[in-house]
């Protein structure tokens, strides 16, 4: 079998305005700051600022 990377993990991507995870992907241990991308939300049918957190 495969081994798992260590040093990631799975954090979920959470629209700033309707407050709905839209996006998962895998980040970096090591990394402390929060991750915060501008991602298209199609709930909202517009560009909104992401933040992570926790699925």
């Amino acid at each position: 079998m495969a081994k798992k990377a260590q040093g990631r993990h799975t954090v979920g991507l959470k629209c700033s305005e309707c407050n709905r995870f839209n996006y998962a992907i895998s980040k970096n241990r090591a990394k402390r700051k929060k991750l915060e991308l501008r991602k298209y939300c199609k709930w909202c049918r517009k560009h909104t600022l992401h933040t992570e957190g926790r699925i």
